[in-house]
């Protein structure tokens, strides 16, 4: 029987696949996972899929909003905020490679369920934590652990779905990231505000900032609850000789989409891609010398650009976003102090004042600041928007194509905002650079995920995020020299290091069209 497409949606001529078995042929993994279609599995999928992605923003980002509000119950100076708001991407960067190993060794469903609930658990105690100390100890241990189930779940999605939705679908977990960034200013706005203080018999309390951490660490242990109810990676079965289950796993996704019976699924066998099931000891070990792999061509060659890529385009745009808020604020307090608006140079000079005078001692903080809540809001807002239209033009470009032009694209409205005299214009450079630069991210793990075979995948991920989050730090810890330096060199930086990211892009190999391995 011909391996053929019963749910219209999915057309396997757009795919570039070849769909040829017969009942005693084998098939790939390519034609095998075309034939189970496009349907309610891969919606409820996508559902699922929505929470660890805001979960993964919420938990890194939400410092930001909280420390300004909680300096004074934690006693917080200057040095404090940073060692904290650095605290969740230290304990990635420490984590990153391990996690990535492991996961291509013992599978990406076991790492997200436990990843996630262990992620919560240091969350939540992060939440609850009444001094700066237990705060940064949770939350550096939970950057430790969110980073093997967020690398299991961007390769896990990917192995179930065919090469026409592959790109579609990490453009829709881009999506759901933007939504999450839209999500945090309207918490932040809702609740930090109010004067909520809750008393445990006098010894323990409990303020709104400690609310709005419950909410996000919220997110992880919903995230390991729901993918309980997700199969492993049929995709991944199939690279551990685990070819039977591959096939059942299959064959459910079909008769969930099609409405049929199972034993209407075309394909009756599967390419046996490895001849002996691992048990978990030979797996570890595999995985290890497996990693071998990553020093040799093509890998290496690819590795290196991703890592290049990410340092690069999320140092760039990373940095920027992380100061946004604090640019916003200095915008604010010079429309405030003098009623008119002028360049952005003149603008951030507020920003040295406010550092120079700051004290644990008058632990002021404005809480009726609406309108760097309103920006940051826009700036979230023109990222959903910039991933609707992306996927429009990663058919019309194609993956490689989409990465060249975003990259350069952002390099040069991010840094164009030098040349703004108004905050209006600030907030429309700052919302499409920033935009632009989170899809230029997602493409690019996109770009890796297609390119490393499956016993790679997740180790490839782990390093070029990792490189992604080294970036981050020193993109922040750097910055507040460069302003300090005078107003062009910031935006010089986010400049040049977009655009090397678009340079290097060039070299990549094009994916259209390329079956997963």
């Amino acid at each position: 029987m011909g391996v053929h497409q019963n749910n219209k949606s999915d057309n396997s001529e757009h795919e570039g696949v070849t769909m040829n078995p017969t009942a005693e042929t084998a098939a790939t993994f390519e034609e095998a996972i075309t034939a189970t279609g496009f349907g309610k599995f891969n919606y409820l999928l996508l559902f699922i899929i929505f929470f660890p992605s805001i979960a993964q923003l919420l938990n890194t980002v939400e410092l930001s909003y909280v420390l300004p509000v909680a300096q004074c119950d934690l006693e917080l100076s200057l040095e404090d905020k940073g060692f904290l708001n650095g605290a969740m991407f230290a304990g990635m960067i420490t984590s990153g490679l391990f996690w990535g190993y492991i996961s291509d060794a013992l599978g990406r469903k076991r790492i997200i369920v436990y990843g996630y609930l262990v992620t919560g658990v240091f969350a939540v105690t992060a939440a609850l934590a009444t001094n700066k100390t237990v705060l940064m100890v949770a939350k550096l241990l939970s950057g430790v652990f969110i980073n093997g189930p967020y690398s299991a779940g961007s390769c896990h999605i990917i192995e179930f779905h065919s090469n026409f939705y592959r790109g579609r679908v990490n453009l829709a977990k881009g999506i759901f990231i933007s939504i999450g960034n839209l999500l945090l200013p309207v918490l932040a706005w809702a609740i930090l505000p109010r004067k909520w203080d809750f008393s445990f018999f006098g010894l323990y309390e409990l303020h709104s900032w400690n609310i709005l951490l419950l909410i996000c660490a919220s997110t992880t242990i919903i995230s390991s609850v729901l993918y309980t109810f997700v199969p492993e990676s049929p995709k991944f079965l199939m690279a551990t000789g685990r070819t039977e289950e591959a096939l059942n796993v299959m064959k459910k996704i079909y008769a969930l989409n099609s409405g049929q019976s199972q034993e209407n699924f075309p394909v009756k066998s599967l390419v046996e891609e490895t001849t002996n099931k691992k048990k978990v000891s030979k797996a570890l070990k595999d995985g290890f010398m497996g990693m071998g792999k990553m020093f040799h061509k093509p890998q290496i060659f690819y590795i290196c650009l991703g890592c290049f890529n990410a340092f690069s385009l999320i140092m760039s745009s990373n940095t920027l976003k992380l100061w946004l808020p604090q640019i916003f604020q200095a915008i604010n307090d010079y429309q405030y102090y003098h009623n008119d608006t002028n360049s952005i140079c003149v603008m951030l000079d507020e920003l040295k004042p406010h550092q120079e005078n700051f004290t644990t001692q008058n632990c002021f903080v404005n809480l009726e600041n609406i309108s760097v809540y309103i920006n940051t809001f826009i700036v979230a807002a023109t990222r959903i928007l910039m991933f609707a239209l992306s996927d429009y033009f990663l058919q019309l470009l194609g993956v490689k194509t989409l990465t060249v032009v975003t990259c350069f694209l952002c390099a040069g409205l991010n840094s164009s905002i030098y040349f703004a005299r108004s905050s209006q214009v600030v907030t429309a450079l700052a919302a499409t650079g920033t935009a632009t630069a989170s899809v230029a991210e997602n493409v690019l793990i996109a770009l890796t995920l297609e390119l490393f075979p499956t016993n790679l995948r997740a180790i490839a991920l782990s390093i070029q995020l990792t490189a992604g989050r080294i970036g981050t730090l020193v993109g922040s810890a750097i910055f507040p020299y460069l302003l300090l330096s005078g107003c062009l060199p910031p935006f010089m930086f986010i400049g040049l290091f977009g655009s090397a990211c678009g340079l290097v892009s060039l070299f990549y190999t094009s994916v259209k069209n390329k079956p997963l391995e």
